[in-house]
């Protein structure tokens, strides 16, 4: 049994790796489509064609680590498998015109808090480093997504409410931006 868990999870990492390079790359993509100010544009720029090839991206990335999730086999695998089908399904849905940006992002953050507490599930029995990150990665974005829907029943725009939707956007940034760096990490891991 466990020359076989070994030989799945070391199976599992090329899919960990691609998705670490895909969500790095996405992750480059939508910085620049906020910083450039594309997300608040009513008339498209140059940069414009960074948010849709981003939201390819995202789709690619959570679609590789449905294998990753496989391979792990634990219990909180359906709920992480689920809510990464749903993050491609939505995605796609979004690409296709289906459904506005606006109805989609609720749900498809929803999905990403059910990911990001698989991985900090997931990451409690993996090597040290990929547990550290993985804890990092999973608690920030968990607390940062539950404070910045704590901060939408504040008075809006409030010193409260930016300060603690502020709080969590960067807590959420980090585990966001740092999902590439374990998958990454997971699959340098898996090779050894």
């Amino acid at each position: 049994m466990t020359g076989t868990m070994t030989r799945t999870r070391r199976d599992a990492s090329g899919f960990a790796l691609t998705a670490g390079v895909v969500g790095a790359a996405a992750n480059v993509l939508l910085i620049l489509f906020f910083a450039s100010g594309e997300a608040w544009r009513d008339v498209p720029g140059p940069l414009a064609w960074t948010g849709p090839v981003n939201d390819v991206l995202v789709a690619l990335q959570f679609a590789a680590l449905v294998p990753v999730a496989i391979a792990l086999g634990t219990r909180a695998a359906v709920v992480g498998l689920t809510a990464m089908t749903g993050v491609v399904v939505l995605q796609s849905l979004l690409l296709a015109e289906v459904l506005e940006f606006e109805t989609q992002v609720w749900w498809v953050s929803g999905c990403f808090g059910f990911v990001f507490a698989w991985v900090l599930l997931v990451s409690r029995r993996l090597p040290r480093t990929v547990r550290r990150c993985g804890t990092v990665v999973g608690a920030g974005y968990v607390a940062g997504a539950l404070l910045v829907w704590g901060a939408l029943g504040l008075p809006s725009e409030s010193p409260a409410q930016y300060a603690v939707g502020g709080l969590g956007l960067v807590l959420g940034a980090i585990g966001w931006l740092g999902l590439p760096v374990w998958s990454l990490l997971l699959a340098r891991g898996s090779r050894r």
